[in-house]
């Protein structure tokens, strides 16, 4: 069975935390340099935003695997049924018959995936808009409180409880950004179809087919 991943890949966006504040550049700026260290799994997994996003993400995909699973059960029916037709049908009508059900079947796969690149496109879009957030209130909290450079924490080995500015920056996300809009991915607007080479998002697993059409 087909199945559309809802998971976030926290990892790409964390990345988007590193940001450093300093002030035009010296030795003295260098070795003065006051670090604060931001958690981005959590602002990603504990945001209002984020939170919003998977759950329109999961709408969306659960709406799509109904539909998929409805559509896998026709397809199955039908091989069935030329299967039992191949003794009673000319071998001219049902090669006919046979192709016609593999193209149909080629068609269900494209439009599987097509769903799927698309649901994912949506999903990075929203997370983008939240990563740029992020980025932005990190510089603020830091400034604010004399920081000159922000590091994830995933870029770490080891920080002082007391580097953390997660808990302030949260805060402000949750104020400036409590939600996030879900693009519908049936209307989405895109340069080129999603998925394709050069393309936004990243691609899709290929969809699982149903059993594979009667022999010829």
């Amino acid at each position: 069975m087909t199945r559309f991943i809802t998971h976030i890949q926290a990892a790409a966006l964390a990345a988007l935390v590193i940001a450093a504040v300093a002030q035009p550049g010296t030795a003295q700026a260098a070795a003065a340099a006051t670090i604060g260290i931001v958690d981005a799994d959590r602002l990603l997994a504990d945001s209002l935003a984020a939170k919003g996003v998977r759950l329109e993400r999961e709408k969306y995909a659960n709406s799509y695997q109904a539909q998929v699973k409805d559509m896998e059960t026709k397809l199955r029916t039908e091989d069935q049924e030329l299967s039992q037709q191949r003794g009673v049908l000319a071998p001219d009508v049902f090669q006919q018959r046979a192709t016609a059900f593999q193209q149909k079947l080629a068609d269900f796969q494209g439009q599987v995936k097509e769903k799927q690149d698309r649901l994912d496109y949506s999903f990075q879009q929203a997370m983008q808009e939240i990563g740029n957030t992020i980025v932005t209130i990190s510089g603020e909290v830091a400034k604010a409180q004399g920081i000159t450079t922000v590091i994830a924490r995933n870029q770490v080995v080891y920080a002082d409880p007391s580097l953390d500015i997660t808990a302030p920056i949260l805060e402000r996300i949750n104020q400036r950004l409590p939600s996030v809009k879900f693009q519908d991915p049936a209307t989405l607007q895109v340069q080129g179809a999603p998925g394709a080479p050069g393309a936004p998002g990243a691609a899709a697993p290929a969809a699982k087919a149903p059993p594979a059409p009667a022999k010829k």
